[in-house]
Order: C-alpha cells, then sequence, then structure tokens
C-alpha cells in the first residue's frame, strides 16, 4: 500500500483579540463541547500547561486518531502529533493578529497508508474532506469566539 501523503492548511479571520482566540484554542478540555459534534472529540486527559494534553477525534464515518500536544507558543501557536495505526504526522494551530482581529491557521503534514484513505482519493479531494471538516471547526469556534467575547 502506498504512502499517501495529507498536507492541508486552511485559515479564517476571527474579529477577536488574539488572547480571546488564543484562550479558546489551549482550552483542549472544552473541544468536546463546541467542536463539530460529528467529529467525535474525546478528550483523553488535559496537562496545566498543554503540552503532554491527548485527545482522539473521530470523523463520522472513519477511525479514531489521537492527538498530542508536543509544544506551544503562548500566544501564537500550539503544535500537536497526530498518531494512529492509519495515520501520522503533525499539525498546529497558528495564529497571528490582524486588522481586525485574528488570522486562525490550522496547517497538517501527515502521511497514511490507509486502504479506505487511499480508495477515497481517487474517487473525492482529500484535501476538500479535510478543508471542509476545518472550516467546521472554524464556524463552531467562531460561535464559541461569540459567546465568551460578544462585543468584538
Amino acid at each position: 500500500m502506498p504512502t499517501i501523503p495529507l498536507q492541508f492548511s486552511d485559515e479564517i479571520l476571527v474579529p477577536h483579540p488574539l488572547a480571546t482566540v488564543w484562550s479558546v484554542l489551549a482550552d483542549m478540555a472544552e473541544y468536546p463541547a463546541w467542536w463539530p459534534q460529528y467529529l467525535f472529540v474525546r478528550l483523553l486527559h488535559a496537562e496545566p500547561d498543554l503540552i503532554g494534553t491527548e485527545f482522539t477525534i473521530r470523523p463520522y464515518g472513519w477511525r479514531s486518531f489521537l492527538c498530542r500536544v508536543t509544544s506551544f507558543e503562548q500566544p501564537a501557536c500550539i503544535r500537536l502529533q497526530y498518531d494512529s495505526n492509519y495515520m501520522r504526522g503533525t499539525a498546529e494551530w497558528r495564529l497571528e493578529p490582524a486588522q481586525h482581529g485574528t488570522r486562525v491557521i490550522y496547517a497538517m503534514d501527515a502521511t497514511t497508508q490507509d486502504v479506505m484513505v487511499y480508495l477515497t482519493s481517487f474517487v473525492v479531494s482529500l484535501q476538500g474532506i479535510h478543508s471542509s471538516s476545518i472550516r467546521a471547526i472554524f464556524r463552531c469556534l467562531a460561535r464559541q469566539l461569540r459567546r465568551i467575547d460578544p462585543l468584538a
């Protein structure tokens, strides 16, 4: 089975201060409450300093994979390691100040040797599937930010 690269990047501009966006993204214990339900996020354990925090994501119709925080630079970046039987790699949340808020970027650099992913890649764009999920997370993030910072 060939190795399939999964290198994607998506971004959104939100009208909230960088510190506010950081506070939501760094609070991974709350991910299950605001992420899209069809991604089935489950916190395994949270570390006070983020490093070592682990959660699983199981997109509807797919197998779950583990995400572990490996490092961070407050308030600009949270780096994750993907580790599962079918997918390995890295991802990161990057935050950049923008003129009218914060630019939020999610970038992924992983590989898979999964038969289902391999066969799916012939029928639909893997980047399209990933971007659709990330856009859903961004919409949920924007709603969560409006809840905690309604005047922005």
